[in-house]
């Protein structure tokens, strides 16, 4: 189990270096449902961590663990679409 520990700290802390350093941070905006983000804020807060590393982070795990065409069937499957703004 330490071995585990380890594993798990030295994977955090190279993550650590690459979330939300400025090198590499692009500017993302996107709508989401006022439900979602309020339970973004309720951790970003209680665990004092910003919210866009929880996002971030949760991107990262969840591309890692699903494969794209997965992922896409997923999203269709619980009403994803195109989003645009009309002009």
């Amino acid at each position: 189990m330490v071995r585990t520990t380890r594993n798990a700290r030295a994977a955090a802390s190279d993550l650590s270096e690459r979330v939300g350093a400025p090198d590499d941070a692009q500017r993302f905006t996107v709508n989401i449902a006022a439900d979602v983000s309020a339970e973004l804020r309720e951790i970003a807060t209680k665990y004092r961590v910003s919210e866009s590393s929880v996002v971030e982070i949760a991107l990262r795990q969840l591309f890692r663990r699903v494969g794209p065409a997965s992922l896409g069937t997923f999203l269709r499957e619980h009403g994803a679409c195109l989003r645009r703004r009309s002009t």
